[in-house]
This record gives structure tokens, C-alpha cells and sequence, in this order.
């Protein structure tokens, strides 16, 4: 440098007030040349003139390494101006100098973009770095956090939704340490950096795994790492054999200057997204590994993540994450961007960057120029300047007014200004309505059918962003929406994205949707509380399926309950979507068919079988062929092929096709007889039988539990009023058809289900129950018809007498026939071909009835 040239510099060195003490003189230094790969050589302490000579020399060294950085006299030339600014002499004194040393070197070789230089609601990642403006002081003081305290194990950017959170961690340092371009880490270009959010995969470790198979597939350092067992690395960590610090060394051997830099992007779904036990366990694998070796030395693994400031307090209920955040340095609180630098990512894009553009005739791209209207800059960095949201709306616009401007390659304010285009925050909301609209006038509950599934809303927290499966809405379970969804990528409101091997997932482009789009910030409004409702049932849920075994058969809510949320659900259309969620729909299946699944399963006891029939006679029993409709028994009738039966000791019957009550006649089934005005009382029906009073059980018994305490004589008078009411030949089955029905109509069945007896499928003295229960509680125990409880619980009484089965008077005395083998019997007792007599009087706990009707069903 000419020396008279360099004497002026030091006089304006020692000229500036914040050069005449030490730490005055460092502060000044550090917000002019932080970031600069000289600022690490740079010493203030010594004489003021001293540190002017020593400064100037290091400036001037032609040896320094600039990396893309400006050359460091004309850095400091820069940042002199801006402090001289109010100085109108020293000013002219600096731009003079400038236009001698610095005219025509530009600050960073300016790079080719060949694509939109405008992201919109997208996240800036890596590569799209050549565009990435207005960030430069963020990024330096996030590198100076990553390198000091706390930071250089984990560090948390948090910023408010829209603060550009990934943006500057991906295009802003991840870019400059690939590039080698961070004097503050020397060798980052080696370092292996792997990029990941909570929900890529099924759980946050397989995410990991998939980060860090993406990141050695992509750096050339690591070729010899691409055999790495990771099957086997996770399947140790999640039993414990192996720690996550110890996978990164193993990953990291033969490479030990390279760091393993973990980015945690979108943190907030470890805890709205991510079951609670496995958001807490890989939390307590990355603290662990985050911790300084043995030997006071950097961590295998350095961990840095994103984080939504509204889910801040989550990480002060994990103790270990507290105590690491409350450490200096570990966290990094990112504010919005100040009007300059709103400015800077508007104009940066166009005037510092060499675009490209591919001819209509599909050659070569060829460079292009575009310009922008004076003041557009300044009109639209000052419509999101302190803004909620104001950044991704900025960014939205900018894209939405790049793509109207594109023939006359201009941004142009009045288009910005014009009703069509609506400005800042008319961008997204005009894009959203138009994409509607094309769909048709019909799709607004699609539209809520979509949303339901990605939009999620804790307690006092704003709506987020939820990632579903893409084939959610596949062509044939909902044509509809899944249309509306590849309209809504394709607008780039949505975006869809798949892993290797993964199903295609869709999410919403960013929450400024949730937000800017009147439409849907309404409905999200008004269903506020039943989206939270929605989060908690989804929590509650995971917690269950994926809590002990032993207790998965009691829900940890109430049916009473359940029909309450339900009904919450369905009033704001948020339920049919909630419930098509395997742990969902199982927890808010309705309680009667919860209790029907359980009886289907072989491993449900004895015991739990009689209190679900006992809970179903409190909810009110649904089930066909239990209770009565409109005054009358609802009977389901099974129809019984013919067939020849041998009856012990009176040979052989030729039994006629008829049909059979599904179950034994029930409480319920009978007190239509008592309630009736021409029912148990009218003595029409009891010609030839003895009429005796009523007996309290049958007003007080479980409605689905078998008629008991009842004799043969009720039973034909019930028979008699009922083929009356019913224009059918309502009867008692006779032995043959009886004992043709509990064989299944099969001559080799001695049982319901077969030739065998078979333990847990029927209610005999072996359940240990000791008292009856409600009908259809054994399915497995069913005829190949569909008859339940032909065994066990309680007798039938049958139309024949003892002594002559072959006489089936329907009146008389002698004793009368009655089959089934109930509760106090045991399995001998239970065979079909078994057979017990009582007279046609009595009335006992043990004895019931089933319906024959030989006439064709209507």
C-alpha cells in the first residue's frame, strides 16, 4: 500500500473517539470486521498508534485468506464510513479512500442462480445459500455461540414462528462451514453434518439414522464410513448396550479432526408430535452425547436445534435439558430481521446475483437482468418490518410478484399496489382463495377434511404445522381431498416430500398459512379448543397402546366421557379424521363395541366376560335379538337345516328345517309380556296351564341377561301371546330340534363348536362364576349356525314331556324336558345329547327358554 495512503488511514484510526481506550477500541473492531477471516488475528491492547500500525499491516497482508470475504482494508474502509457517517470531512475522507483501494473489488464473487431467486414460504437449506440475504450478523453470532460455552456441545436457536429459524442455519452457516468459509472452525469442510426434524421417520433415533446415512452418502471424507452397521448401532442404543456418544466415535474413527455437527431442525415436535417416553429418551441420548470427553475434550457429537420460542417452556420440563440451557451459550434467541436487512433480502436476490434463464426453445440458460422499481424495496420491507409473521409473508410476496413481473423482468410497484395482487398480506390469502376456486364451489369441507389432519394446536399455543402420510387422501379413500391437496403443492402452499424408502409425506409450506389466510385462520379459530381436545386425545391414546399390556383392556377414560368428546369432535367436523388413527379410533371406539371386540378375543376371562355383560346392561345393549322394539321381542332368528338326529334311548328323529332364537330369551324380552295390556295378565293365554303371580326377579333382572325362575307353563303362555302379536307359530323347540341344533346340525358334534369340549367357551360350573350371565357372552362357544349359549348359563326347557318325548302336548301334566347343561353343571352335563326333566310348574334359577318358529321368517 502507498504509504501516504496508509498514514491517512491511521489518522482516521486515531481520530475516532472509541480509539482511545482498549475496550472501546474491541467493540468497534468486532462490529466492523466479526466474521472476516482476519478478525481472529486482530489485537487491540497496546498504545493507540501500536495497534492502528498492527492492525493496517494485518489488513494489508496479501497472504490472508479471504474465502469469499472482501479484502480486509476494504472491510474495514466499510465499516470506517458507516461510523464517520456524521462527519461530513472524515466521510469524504473514507469514500476517497475506497475508490483509491477498493473500486472494482467486490465484496464476494457474485454467484449464478438459475432458478426463481425468491424461496416463498420454503425454508432456505444449503445449497440455496448464492441467495440468501440480510442474515449476515445473525449468522456471525451464531458462529461466535457454536465456538464458545455451552454452545459448542448444544445449542437451541429459538425465534418466533416466521423468524427464519432454518433459513439461517441451513443457508447461512451450514453452507459457510461446508464451504470452509468459518475462520472461527478451521476444517469444517471436513466436518460431517447431518440434518434432521423429529418426525422424518416413525421415531426421532430412526430419523437420526436416516440424517446421518444422508450425510456420509454426500461427503467424499467419509466414503469409507458408508459400510457403517447402523441396524445394528440403533438396535444397541435402544437396548441400552450402546451410547449415542459412542456411535459418533465410531463414526468419526480414521477422521479425527472432523466434527459430527447434528442440526435439529423444527425441535417443537418432540413435543407436540413425538410420544412423550421417546421425545424424553432421545433428548437424554443427545445430552449424553453432547458431553465433554473423559479428557476435558470436544464432544463426539455437537447438537444444533431449532426451536419455536412458544414451545420454550417445554424444555425446562426435561431437568437435564434445563440444566444444559441454563449453562452460557446455549441457546441463541433469533429476532426478526430490522428494516435494513428486510431491504437487503429483497434487492439482494436481483442485483447481486447473475441469474440465469432457460430459453422458450429449451437451450442453454443464458443471463438475464432484472430491476426493480425504486422504493419497492423500502415499500415492502416496510409492510413486514415488526409484523407478526411479517418475514414468510414478505418472502411469499416476493415470490407471488417475481412470478407476475416475470415478462417485463421487472418488480413492479404498481403491481405490487394492485387490487389483484392485495400487497403483503393479501399474497397468501389471493393465492389460497384462487386455488380454492379452481377446485370448485364445493370443496370447503374438503378443504376442512385436509387441514384437520395437518394442523395441530396445544394448550396456550399457537396452531403448528402436522406432517401426514400423502396417501392419506389416495384416489380411492378420498378422491376429493386428495386433489385438493396436489392443488395446494402445486400452489406451493403445501409441500410434499419423501425420504428413500419412505412414504411421501405433506405438511402446510409454513404457519404464515394458518395465519394470513383469513379463511382458514377463522375455522381454526372457532375450533381452537377442539383442535387442543384433538392433541390431547392423540397423547392420551399413544400413552395407552404403548403403556403396560396388562392394562390394555381398561380405557383410562370413562365411556361417559368418551360420548362426551366424541360429541365435541363431531360438532366441529374433527372427529371423522381424528378416528381413522389406529390408537385414536380404538380409544374413542364407542364403549358397547369395545366390550364386543373383548368378547371376540380368546384371552378374555371368565370373569371379565360376566361384568362386560353386566356393563352392557347399564350402557343399554345393542345387539340384535337381545331386548325389544316397539312393545314387542326383537328376536334374530337363525334358520337350521334339516337333519336326523338319535336321541339317547328313543332312537332316531327326522328333524324338518326350521328357525331358532339367536339367543335364549332374555329379561328384557319377556317384560314386553308383563307390560303388555293384553299380556301376562290375560288369562287367554294360559288355558290348560297353571297362571301363577309374578315373581320379582323378572322386573329387577340385567334386561340382557336369560329369563330365569321360570316354568314351562310361562313359557308356553309367552308363546301362545306372542304368535299372536307376531302372525307366526311361535313354539318351544322340541328334543330333536333342540338337540339337532346344539350339535350344529352335524351328526359328529357332541358340542356347539365340535366333537370336543373346549375350555373358556362356555359358562358351566368350570368358569367359576357361579351365577348366570348375559346372553352372547361366549361367541367361540357358538353354533356353525350362530346360536349362542346352546351350552351353559342357564337350561332350556324343551316342548316335550319326559317319559314320551315323542308326545309334545301343549298343555298337561308329567315332566317336561329341558337341555343345556347351565352354570351350576359341569361339561358332562353340557353335552348336547345330555338330558334334565323338571315339572312344568316349577320355577328355578337354572332354567330359561329359546323360541322356535317353523312358519317362513317375513
Amino acid at each position: 500500500m502507498d504509504p501516504d495512503l496508509r498514514r491517512r488511514i491511521e489518522d482516521l484510526l486515531l481520530a475516532l473517539p472509541q480509539w482511545e481506550r482498549y475496550d472501546s477500541r474491541h467493540t468497534l473492531l468486532a462490529g466492523i470486521l466479526r466474521g472476516h477471516p482476519v478478525w481472529l488475528e486482530v489485537q487491540t491492547e497496546g498504545s493507540q498508534r501500536d495497534v492502528a500500525r498492527r492492525l493496517l499491516d494485518l489488513c494489508t497482508d496479501p497472504t490472508t485468506p479471504l474465502h469469499g470475504h472482501p479484502p480486509p482494508i476494504c472491510a474495514l474502509l466499510a465499516g470506517l464510513a458507516q461510523e464517520l457517517a456524521a462527519h461530513p470531512a472524515h466521510g469524504a475522507e473514507v469514500r476517497d479512500l475506497s475508490s483509491r483501494l477498493c473500486q472494482g473489488r467486490r465484496a464476494r464473487p457474485r454467484p449464478v442462480w438459475d432458478r426463481a431467486p425468491y424461496r416463498g414460504l420454503a425454508f432456505f437449506d444449503r445449497r440455496h445459500a448464492p441467495i440468501f440475504f440480510g442474515r449476515d450478523a445473525e449468522v456471525q453470532e451464531l458462529i461466535e455461540t457454536l465456538t464458545t460455552g455451552q454452545g459448542r456441545r448444544l445449542c437451541i436457536v429459538i425465534g418466533a414462528s416466521g423468524s427464519g429459524k432454518s433459513s439461517l442455519v441451513r443457508a447461512g452457516l451450514w453452507a459457510r462451514l461446508e464451504q470452509g468459509q468459518v475462520p472461527e472452525c478451521p476444517g469444517s469442510s471436513h466436518w460431517l453434518i447431518a440434518a434432521m426434524t423429529p418426525t422424518d421417520l416413525d421415531t426421532p433415533l430412526d430419523s437420526l439414522r436416516a440424517a446421518a446415512i444422508a450425510a456420509v452418502r454426500d461427503h467424499e471424507s467419509f466414503d469409507d464410513r458408508r459400510g457403517f452397521d447402523w441396524c445394528r448401532a440403533m438396535a444397541e442404543i435402544k437396548a441400552g448396550t450402546r451410547s449415542l456418544a459412542a456411535v459418533a466415535q465410531d463414526l468419526r474413527s480414521g477422521h479425527p479432526q472432523a466434527r459430527w455437527l447434528l442440526i435439529l431442525d423444527q425441535m417443537e415436535e418432540l413435543f407436540t408430535t413425538v410420544p412423550k417416553d421417546q421425545a424424553v429418551a432421545f433428548i437424554d441420548l443427545l445430552i449424553e452425547a453432547t458431553k465433554p470427553t473423559a479428557a476435558g475434550g470436544d464432544p463426539p457429537l455437537q447438537v444444533l436445534a431449532t426451536l419455536r420460542a412458544d414451545f420454550f417452556h417445554h424444555c425446562l420440563l426435561h431437568p437435564s435439558l434445563k440444566r444444559s440451557l441454563a449453562r452460557d451459550g446455549g441457546k441463541f434467541l433469533l429476532g426478526p430481521p430490522d428494516l435494513a436487512a428486510l431491504i437487503e433480502m429483497v434487492t439482494g436476490p436481483l442485483t447481486e446475483v447473475d441469474l440465469l434463464e432457460r430459453p422458450a426453445d429449451g437451450g442453454d440458460p443464458v443471463p438475464v437482468r432484472w430491476s426493480l422499481d425504486p422504493g419497492l424495496a423500502n415499500r415492502i420491507a416496510a409492510e413486514a418490518d415488526r409484523r407478526e409473521g411479517g418475514l414468510a409473508l414478505m418472502a411469499f410476496a416476493l415470490q407471488e410478484l417475481y412470478g407476475a413481473c416475470r415478462p417485463g423482468r421487472r418488480l413492479d410497484l404498481a403491481t405490487y399496489e394492485s387490487p389483484e395482487f392485495g400487497g403483503l398480506g393479501g399474497a397468501i390469502a389471493r393465492r389460497a382463495e384462487a386455488t380454492l376456486r379452481e377446485l370448485g364451489e364445493d370443496c370447503e369441507p374438503v378443504l376442512r377434511r385436509v387441514f384437520a389432519r395437518l394442523v395441530q394446536v396445544g394448550e396456550d399455543e399457537a396452531p403448528t404445522r402436522r406432517r401426514e402420510r400423502l396417501g392419506f387422501w389416495d384416489a380411492d379413500a378420498d378422491p376429493d381431498a386428495g386433489r385438493l391437496v396436489q392443488a395446494f403443492v402445486k400452489a406451493r402452499l403445501l409441500v410434499a416430500a419423501a425420504r428413500p424408502g419412505e412414504p411421501p409425506t405433506v405438511e402446510v409450506a409454513h404457519e404464515a398459512l394458518l395465519r394470513g389466510w383469513p379463511k382458514l385462520a377463522g375455522w381454526i379459530g372457532a375450533r381452537r379448543d377442539a383442535f387442543r381436545l384433538c392433541e390431547r386425545v392423540r397423547t392420551e391414546a399413544r400413552a395407552w397402546m404403548e403403556g403396560d399390556p396388562r392394562r390394555r383392556n381398561r380405557r383410562p377414560w370413562s365411556a361417559d366421557m368418551i360420548d362426551d368428546i366424541c360429541q365435541q369432535l363431531a360438532q366441529t367436523e374433527l372427529l371423522d379424521q381424528l378416528i381413522q388413527e389406529p390408537p385414536v379410533a380404538d380409544l374413542l371406539t364407542p364403549e358397547a363395541d369395545w366390550l364386543f371386540a373383548e368378547l371376540c378375543c380368546t384371552g378374555t376371562g371368565h370373569q371379565h366376560r360376566r361384568d362386560i355383560g353386566q356393563r352392557l346392561a347399564e350402557i343399554g345393549d345393542p345387539r340384535p335379538g337381545v331386548g325389544a322394539i316397539n312393545g314387542l321381542p326383537d328376536i334374530v332368528w337363525r334358520p337350521i337345516p334339516g337333519g336326523k338326529v338319535e336321541v339317547r334311548d328313543h332312537g332316531r328323529f327326522t328333524v324338518a328345517p326350521f328357525h331358532l332364537a339367536a339367543y335364549p330369551t332374555t329379561f328384557a324380552q319377556f317384560r314386553a309380556f308383563l307390560d303388555a295390556a293384553d299380556g301376562f295378565e290375560n288369562n287367554h293365554w294360559w288355558g290348560g296351564l297353571e297362571h301363577k303371580n309374578r315373581v320379582d326377579v323378572w322386573t329387577t333382572g340385567l334386561a340382557n341377561h336369560p329369563l330365569t325362575d321360570f316354568s314351562w307353563d310361562d313359557a308356553m303362555a309367552y308363546c301362545r301371546w306372542l304368535s299372536a302379536r307376531l302372525g307366526l307359530e311361535v313354539r318351544l323347540p322340541t328334543v330333536w330340534e333342540w338337540q339337532w341344533a346344539a350339535q350344529s346340525a352335524r351328526q359328529a358334534f357332541r358340542f356347539p363348536w365340535g366333537p370336543d369340549w373346549l375350555d373358556g367357551v362356555a359358562n358351566t360350573e368350570e368358569s367359576g362364576i357361579r351365577r348366570t350371565t348375559a346372553v352372547g357372552m361366549y361367541p367361540h362357544g357358538a353354533s356353525r349356525q350362530g346360536v349362542f349359549d346352546l351350552v351353559g348359563t342357564v337350561g332350556e326347557w324343551c316342548l316335550n314331556k319326559h317319559l314320551k318325548p315323542e308326545r309334545s302336548l301343549p298343555a298337561g301334566s308329567g315332566s317336561r324336558l329341558w337341555r343345556g347343561g347351565p352354570w351350576g353343571d359341569d361339561q358332562f352335563f353340557a353335552r348336547a345329547a345330555n338330558r334334565c326333566n323338571h315339572l312344568p310348574h316349577s320355577r328355578d334359577g337354572y332354567n330359561s327358554f329359546r323360541l322356535v318358529c317353523v312358519a317362513p321368517i317375513r
